[in-house]
């Protein structure tokens, strides 16, 4: 009923809108509908992405995929957070894991080979240092798609989500947001740019922001918190050079989630054949559920414990310096400091036992993380000619140090908890002192790097476009709960090549085709969590086949892409049976592929219509790979790897109607997704509904947005025994103001 209650309002409010006469509306002339494309859709063909190439190459010209969601984006579609932000990109699906740490998955890919990063900068893998970021902070997302290597080292096979800051703005301009909803909560946001009376006029500009976004939580016990303050200077201090400083500082809290256990009849293992049903717990390797489902009676349970929390303060401060030394040389420089501070307490697992009939309760974790990462990067941009045809040429290097500091659980806590029924569980306390952490370790990862791109016109209608890139990677771990032990300092050393390659050929001046090679590598774990065991292991490695098109036809009114893409990891680290001693090895024989399309177009028959469409399909599966499972190995080869789905659907569409008044709807689809390695779980696929209705009267906007309106019932990212739900059907009211 409240599903149909908040459609029946939407459409009461748009329909008699809709048949009002358009005949006052008067057209913008085709300068002025590039620039609100540029702004307003996530397929902005002629914008320069800064994740995708330091030669400011414009997305069509890159023989790559990349999508950019800017700040009108999130602004005009209610995407509220970096995660929802991220999902409006095409083929991208993400959520939040481990209670409170935001994940994506891309092109048969997830976890750590999608790298996270802010203004270009990684602290670490994304489960060490992603956190929530609010999108009112950000000026867009840009999202690289497939091996990474050439921009960001180290990882990123599957691709690069990049959240840029805002930056000092020429013009003064000022906003206000705020935003309230369901189950307490609300959002605000205010932020101001603009020239300040320093010397000579214009030369120096600024920017800050501050976001609050706070919510009591729909399931129990699952309030969070998110502040965030960020400044911008920027300094023209003569015609040659510019000066930028930014910093920004997040502070986060949450009583965290980890999601319902899912409950079954009996289990039956599918690895023996003629295998009758069983009532015992669960085994992911080997078993398959009969009758899994969630108890939607315990929908909005938590089955943490009461003293649970999550905390974390990131900081990032920058100084890029950008000096024209002649009109075909650039040089620019750019030091950056990075912190984070985390402290963790949280019961990770509650999984049902169907022979007690309660849920068990176990991974207790304290967790503790103190970081420092510093560094410095430099390049060279020379634009010139090679043999008369004009040529674009950059090299650059950078040195960065990664300090961090690892705690875990004290000596002689609990790792356990009592169990507890389905309904109404007894709210417990975890063990001994919510804030003492026993510091384990410290780890630190010294990275240089030396790389260069380079485009070349080798015709009026051709491109070569290259990048080549050669880290140095030292780490060191020294032990501090048994610095006396075996392997107390553990060291080693990487040093891989990664780059791209590609041919960009202009059929017209509005049609491109593209064909592009790219290579990345990655650890065969976290580099903060490598230790002795992980020694004689190399890293991974990924490539990328890609090819494609991005094009503008009828006359301006219609932007696409598509991409045809084969990405192919090795050295997975699988396991194997000793023919001599039968005991388990690991070797590193294993190989994850992935093949798809992906295509996106942007429509804007008019300047009051502005549609989006974007499919992904992508088939995922393990090439070679042996799972371990202690005392043996299952061969996994030709399955598909966890939480991918194989399609991916999303369409907005926006209407602006007269008297100030607009309405819009975003409908997003994603497949089944596994669960499991053993594909024996399935997350089901889902199917959301996000519309609104918005008046605007001179520089204020008020909306009406309901979230979800089919209400349904879903996981965003795929479990196995336990399953985190989504929020249910929602309403939200904002106010914008800009001044």
């Amino acid at each position: 009923m409240k599903t149909i209650r908040i459609l029946s309002l939407l459409a009461a409010t748009a329909l008699p809108l809709c048949a009002q006469d358009y005949s006052e509306i008067v057209e913008l002339d085709k300068l002025e509908v590039s620039a609100d494309k540029e702004s307003n859709f996530s397929l902005p063909l002629d914008a320069a992405p800064a994740s995708a190439s330091r030669l400011g190459l414009t997305n069509r010209d890159l023989p790559v995929s990349v999508s950019v969601v800017t700040q009108e984006v999130m602004q005009l579609r209610g995407l509220r957070t970096a995660v929802e932000a991220v999902e409006s990109a095409v083929g991208m699906t993400g959520g939040t894991q481990f209670g409170s740490i935001p994940t994506y998955t891309t092109r048969g890919f997830g976890s750590n080979s999608v790298s996270i990063l802010r203004d270009g900068i990684r602290q670490n893998t994304a489960s060490q240092s992603s956190r929530t970021v609010d999108s009112f902070l950000m000026d867009r997302v840009e999202v690289l798609k497939g091996p990474a290597g050439l921009m960001f080292g180290e990882g990123a096979i599957g691709g690069a989500v990049n959240y840029i800051s805002k930056a000092p703005a020429a013009t003064a301009k000022g906003e206000a947001f705020f935003s309230a909803g369901a189950w307490d909560s609300y959002r605000l946001g205010l932020g101001w740019g603009g020239p300040l009376p320093i010397g000579r006029e214009g030369a120096v500009t600024a920017r800050v922001d501050y976001s609050h976004n706070e919510t009591a939580g729909y399931v129990d016990r699952n309030a969070q918190r998110y502040d965030a303050v960020a400044g911008a200077i920027g300094w023209q201090a003569s015609e040659k050079l510019k000066l930028t400083f930014n910093t920004t500082y997040l502070e986060d809290w949450n009583e965290s989630y980890y999601g319902n256990p899912v409950v079954y009849d009996a289990v039956i293992n599918t690895t023996v054949a003629g295998a009758q049903p069983e009532v015992r717990s669960f085994n992911s390797n080997t078993d398959a559920m009969i009758n899994a489902r969630v108890d939607v009676s315990t929908r909005q349970t938590n089955y943490n414990i009461l003293d649970n929390y999550a905390e974390t303060e990131n900081s990032l401060t920058r100084l890029r310096a950008e000096l024209t030394l002649t009109p075909e040389i650039e040089v620019r420089n750019e030091t950056y400091i990075a912190t984070q501070l985390l402290k963790w307490r949280n019961l990770e697992t509650n999984v049902w036992n169907p022979v007690t009939q309660l849920v068990d309760r176990r991974s207790f974790l304290h967790i503790y993380r103190d970081d420092v990462l510093t560094g410095n990067r430099l390049d060279f941009t020379h634009r010139g000619t090679i043999a008369g045809r004009p040529n674009r040429f950059l090299i650059g290097g950078f040195f960065e140090r990664n300090d961090q500091t690892r705690g875990g659980t004290p000596t002689g806590y609990a790792t356990t908890a009592s169990s507890v029924t389905l309904q109404n569980p007894a709210e417990t306390y975890g063990p001994g002192d919510p804030n003492r952490f026993q510091k384990t370790s410290r780890i630190v990862v010294k990275t240089g790097a030396l790389y260069l791109e380079n485009a070349l016109d080798l015709t009026s209608a051709l491109k070569l476009i290259i990048g080549l890139r050669r880290d140095e990677i030292n780490l060191q771990r020294d032990t501090l709960v048994t610095p006396t032990t075996t392997f107390a300092t553990y060291e080693k050393r990487y040093d891989p090549w990664t780059g791209r390659g590609g041919l960009v050929w202009s059929v017209t001046k509005d049609l491109n085709l593209y064909a592009g090679y790219s290579r990345a590598a990655e650890p065969t774990t976290q580099l903060v969590s490598f230790s002795a065991s992980s020694n004689d292991f190399a890293l991974q490695t990924g490539r990328q086949f890609e090819i494609g098109a991005k094009g503008t036809i009828a006359e301006g009114k219609v932007d696409f892409t598509l991409a045809l893409f084969d990405i192919e990891k090795n050295n997975i680290l699988s396991s194997t049976l000793d023919p001599d001693t039968g005991l388990r090895i690991s070797q590193q024989i294993g190989a994850q592929n992935s093949r798809g399309i992906e295509f996106a177009v942007a429509v804007s028959p008019d300047p009051t219509w502005r549609t989006e469409l974007n499919v992904a399909w992508t088939d995922a599966w393990y090439g070679s790979y042996a799972q371990n499972l202690g005392a043996g190995v299952i061969d996994r080869t030709g399955n598909s790897p966890t939480n991918i789905p194989e399609w991916v659907v999303g369409l907005f569409v926006h209407k602006r109607l007269p008297a100030g008044f607009a309405v819009n709807a975003g409908l997003r689809y994603v497949s089944d997704r596994f669960g499991n390695l053993n594909n024996s779980v399935v997350a089901d696929g889902y199917t959301t509904l996000d519309a609104g209705v918005s008046y605007t009267f001179g520089r204020t906007s008020i909306t009406l947005r309901g979230r979800n309106l089919t209400d349904e019932i879903y996981e965003p990212v795929a479990g196995t025994t336990m399953r985190r739900l989504a929020d249910p059907l929602s309403a939200e009211l904002s106010v914008r103001t800009q001044f």
